[in-house]
């Protein structure tokens, strides 16, 4: 899907949402972290630039938390497993200078399926002495709420509800009030998975990506995911956190676009305004910029044409996606066709039952199996097209991935660029504008997307974060007023930024604003609030949400 698509559904979305947009704040849900709903951040931590005398990169905690405090982060999700270190300035640095700050903090562990090659550190996966240390140090730290474990699904047959039991019982012999939450993908949510686990479970967290077809590009069944798990979950009384990607998937063509991220981080933060979801995370939230150089592909310029197979199991022989544009043909005796083509694949793999092709009205003009070039290198042909085109004043011109054989694949993807004719004409074929193109794919499971690189698309995610996390934190804090003008006023604002309607937003903060005067506010209150509102005003309009959709 390209992200013009991507455009029209959200666009039909906020449509319908509207259509029953409550005028009045819903309450928050009252059964998880006392109504605390969770705005929150995982990973993507900043070390200190120069290494102690350990020869470790320890945690830059003071930038960390300056950090959390300006994304109004108010849970913390703290992985474990990067250096020998982190546990450590876990205990040492990290948790008082958050307790200190009001943000709380999550201990984030990595599962025996990551464990081979890294495990978590100093307790590796004996995850009964993981609960136990960690129940203590939180009994001495009541911001320390709980343990994550990652890829809890895929690690069943090491978490048995009976070892699941004993871990968490190590835990709340130290603190009774320890959580945990495992982190999941949507197909695990099952009913039968919360018959056996629900009564270890304090909440779960799903991390969002268009399961099984495994992607950061399509959010149109996001909504439905969400509802789905959360409608399982709630069955068993446990709250639903969802994880959004805010960095790359592995597996996948690039990091996920801004607007993939504002659009999913809207979406989430409606859900958790009518109480159906009790938190949002961010995954690798970026919060050093630099220009990711993995994501420039393009054999020139910005942007280049992608088809894209996932890591799922569903594309059936002679499936395709492909890129089509009617062609218009000048009169003439030859007509060619320079181009450069692309194949990104796992390199221990072979015989991959695809193949890139070039279409004229449907017709196989050049063929080539994606596996006959080096992954990651552009190649240049040049085909003749005369007994294609000779004779003919417009045609239909497609670039196309097909499974052209039967057999088992990993993920891949073919890239097209650089195209240039002669003797017809052939609009944006450097692909640097998302127009003129129109994609098909005879199946979900192939995806095409014009990919355009952004060397600041780290700053401008954060930026979009930040808007939003912050629109939702004063949100919340104007609802727990219990002022019903403040609440209307705060009600509307939201509605405001979720809807892109920036001017309208400002206008609702100002009155917001004005209406402070009218209420018993200590000196200290009013002016947090009050600086929160400016910082929002400056920051609304800074970027144009239709912006993103040019790249």
């Amino acid at each position: 899907m390209c992200q013009f698509h991507t455009k029209i559904l959200f666009l039909l979305w906020l449509l319908v949402l509207t259509a029953t947009w409550p005028s009045h704040g819903y309450a928050i849900r009252e059964d998880f972290l006392n109504g605390k709903a969770i705005l929150g951040d995982y990973g993507g931590e900043i070390r200190e630039k120069h290494s102690r005398r350990d020869g470790l990169f320890h945690i830059d905690t003071p930038r960390m938390i300056e950090h959390l405090q300006n994304l109004k982060i108010n849970h913390y999700f703290y992985l474990i497993w990067h250096e020998k270190s982190d546990w450590d300035d876990l205990v040492h640095e990290f948790l008082p200078a958050a307790q200190k700050a009001g943000i709380d903090v999550w201990i984030y562990l990595v599962p025996p399926t990551e464990a081979p090659g890294k495990a978590s550190e100093p307790f590796g996966t004996d995850y009964i002495a993981w609960f136990k240390a960690i129940g203590r140090v939180s009994g001495r730290y009541p911001n320390l709420k709980g343990i994550v474990i990652d890829d809890f699904n895929e690690n069943l047959n090491f978490f048995s509800p009976q070892y699941v039991r004993k871990m968490r019982d190590a835990g709340l012999r130290e603190n009774h009030n320890l959580k945990f939450m495992p982190q999941m993908y949507f197909p695990a949510i099952t009913e039968n998975f919360f018959t056996r686990y629900h009564s270890l479970l304090d909440g779960v967290i799903m991390s969002y990506r268009d399961d099984p077809y495994r992607n950061t590009q399509k959010l149109d069944r996001f909504l439905e995911q969400i509802d789905s798990a959360e409608f399982l979950a709630k069955r068993y009384h446990l709250p639903l956190v969802v994880m959004i990607y805010a960095s790359r998937l592995s597996a996948t063509p690039s990091n996920p676009s801004v607007l993939y991220i504002e659009s999913t981080l809207k979406l989430a933060l409606y859900r958790m305004k009518v109480g159906h979801l009790a938190g949002v995370v961010t995954y690798l939230l970026p919060k050093k910029f630099m220009a990711e150089e993995q994501d420039r592909l393009a054999r020139s310029g910005r942007g280049y044409a992608n088809l894209f197979v996932p890591n799922t199991p569903f594309v059936r022989k002679n499936d395709y996606a492909e890129w089509a544009q009617k062609i218009y043909i000048k009169p003439g005796r030859h007509y060619s066709l320079s181009f450069w083509h692309l194949n990104v694949y796992p390199v221990r793999f072979q015989n991959l039952p695809f193949a890139k092709q070039i279409l004229i009205n449907n017709q196989v003009v050049w063929s080539q199996r994606v596996d006959t070039t080096r992954p990651g290198v552009w190649k240049h042909e040049k085909i003749d097209l005369t007994p294609y085109l000779r004779g003919k004043t417009h045609a239909t011109f497609s670039l196309r991935l097909i499974k052209h054989e039967k057999g088992t694949y990993p993920w891949n993807f073919a890239g097209f660029d650089q195209l240039q004719t002669d003797g017809f004409e052939l609009e944006n074929g450097n692909f640097e504008q998302n127009t003129d193109w129109a994609n098909k794919s005879t199946t979900r499971a192939l995806i095409g997307e014009i990919l355009f690189y952004d060397e600041k698309r780290q700053a401008k995610t954060y930026q979009a974060v930040k808007k939003h996390m912050n629109a939702y934190a004063l949100y919340l804090s104007m609802l727990r007023s219990a002022s019903p003008d403040l609440s209307r006023q705060a009600d509307l604002f939201l509605q405001a930024v979720l809807l892109n309607q920036d001017q309208a937003a400002k206008q609702h903060l100002r009155e917001l604003k004005s209406l402070l005067d009218e209420k018993a506010l200590s000196p200290a209150e009013r002016k947090a609030i009050e600086q929160s509102i400016d910082q929002l005003i400056s920051q609304l309009g800074k970027h144009r949400f239709w912006d993103f959709f040019m790249g």
